[in-house]
This record gives C-alpha cells, structure tokens and sequence, in this order.
C-alpha cells in the first residue's frame, strides 16, 4: 500500500499545463503533481520565494512525462519575510478556526429544505419553492428542544410536478394538506427572535432558498443577522476535500453506511445533518479520529 510522506521546501518552478510544481531539496529538483481542484485552488499563491508544505505520496510515478509524486494535500504555504513570515494558507489556523465553531454554546437548529421542481418539459418560467420543511432546534448540551415536520403549500405552481412527487415520493395530497408559507415563515422567524441559534445547513441550497422566498413573499429577509453553518464546506476545508461530500456519504465516515434507502424527508436529512455535526466535533476535538488519506474520495463523492 502506497503511504504518505511530508515534504517542504522553497518552489523552484511551476508547470501550470501539466499541474506540476517542483521543489529544491538539498540541491535536487523533485516533482509533484496535484490534482485539478488543488491546483485551481491555490495557483494564485505559486510564485518566487515561496515555500510549501505538503502531504504527498511515498513514492514516484510516472506522470505527466516526469518522474513525480502525487501531491495528497497541502498544509501551508508562507514566504519567509525576515522575521515575520507571511502565511498565506494554514491548515492548523483553519481548523483552529472550525473547532471554535463546532464548539460555540449558542442553540442550534438543524434544517433541511425541500423544493418543488419544474416538469420534465415547458421549465422555462419556472421557479422552485420551498414545499417540505425539516428542523431540530437543540440546547448547548444537545437535548432537543423542539422538532417540526412541515409541508408547505406552493403559491405559483400549486399543482406538483410528476419529477416532484417521484423524487420526494409524495404526492399533491399532502402538499394541499400543508401549511401556508406565510405560516412557515413565522415558526421559522420565532425560532430565531427567541433562541437565535446557529442554523446548519448541509450546503448552500438552502440558505438561498429561504433568501429567495422572502424576496418572493414580500416578508424581510430571515438569513440577515443570523449565523448560517454549511457543514459541508467545513469538511471540506477540514479534510482538504477536492470535492463535494454528499449528505449520506459524509454520515457513513462516522457511521456504518445507511442502511434505509434515501427518501428526500427534510426532517430524516435534518436529523441526519444533526448526527454528522455531534460526529465532526468530535473529530475537531481530537476525540475521534477519521483518516479520509485511506478512503477513496471519489468513491464518496459519486
């Protein structure tokens, strides 16, 4: 099994057609290759004078036409001003900066989204609404302090799309037993008046979704002034992930994988984003440990 080695050193050159930068070490001139999201990532940093610190592969490939290691992830990057480095990019300060997220004492509410989605053909004027509400409003000390499970009527397409009702397998007659929206945006703005928690989100389809429904309402905007956590980009900036994790995937690093078949329930992907945070803090306070280096990324990610 291939494993992983540190390396540091001054960069002597980039390749930018081939994502290859070369460092000098002890006088010799070695290759490494970084994957494209890498690459695009931090290009802007490689310039003259500047030194890396990477995770990279034991041993060299062929690749490119060069001998050259496959770069797994790059710790920091500074240049070395005198007595008073310039760091550009550090992976310890980042998640120096995610645990004391991870560990702030405000509520927090989980919540997922789910919308309707335009017919197969004639989309062109369509626009997504939010139809299925899911959210946990918990205490600092993770006891659960309310739980709602909310459907909510469209007001521009009322009637549901076949690609709706077979994705979210629900169908209209739940939706027409649903709340209003306007009814929905007043649990949602009481939870935040009375508790102000910090809201987690899986990603950002969500916080956009809510940022567009005021808009479309004529109510104010429920995203101002209100701290929104995208658990996913923390992982990603946590494990230095080249690509987006998926909501069951990321549960299945901390769990055995999820044994139920995914039904699109706002409430079930609220719990689920729930169990996944109480997990990742547990990582960022060193009490578990997960090693993405030995897990297939893009596996996880497909």
């Amino acid at each position: 099994m291939d494993m992983s080695q540190f390396v540091y050193g001054p960069l002597h050159s980039v390749i930018v057609e081939n994502r290859i930068v070369t460092i000098k070490i002890k006088k010799r001139i070695i290759y490494y290759y970084m994957p494209k999201g890498l690459f695009t990532t931090f290009l802007q940093y490689l310039n003259e004078g500047i030194y890396l610190f990477m995770t990279v592969s034991e041993h060299q490939k062929r690749i490119k036409g060069v001998m050259a290691y496959s770069v797994e992830s790059l710790e920091k990057i500074l240049y070395p001003d005198r007595q008073n480095p310039r760091i550009f990019y550090d992976t310890k300060i980042i998640k120096s900066g995610i645990k004391n997220i991870v560990n702030g004492t405000q509520p927090k509410l989980f919540l997922d989204l789910e919308m309707s989605m335009p017919p197969y053909q004639n989309y062109e004027r369509f626009i997504s609404e939010i139809i299925q509400c899911g959210m946990i409003l918990t205490d600092k000390d993770d006891v659960v302090l309310e739980k709602h499970s909310v459907f909510i009527k469209p007001v521009l397409f009322k009637e549901l799309s076949n690609r709706t009702k077979k994705f979210l397998k629900i169908t209209q007659e739940i939706i027409d037993q649903g709340i209003q929206y306007y009814d929905f945006y007043r649990l949602l703005e009481r939870i935040i008046r009375v508790y102000r928690p910090m809201i987690v989100v899986w990603g950002q389809n969500d916080i956009i979704e809510i940022k567009k429904s005021s808009q479309l309402h004529h109510l104010p905007d429920l995203t101002r002034n209100v701290q929104f956590i995208d658990l996913l980009k923390l992982h990603k900036h946590y494990f230095s992930l080249k690509n987006d994790l998926g909501l069951f995937n990321a549960y299945s690093l901390y769990n055995s994988p999820f044994s139920e078949s995914q039904n699109h329930d706002a409430l079930e992907d609220a719990m689920i984003t729930k169990i996944i945070f109480e997990s990742f803090r547990k990582v960022c306070n060193g009490i578990v440990k997960i090693d993405l280096s030995e897990k297939s990324e893009q596996k996880m990610t497909e």
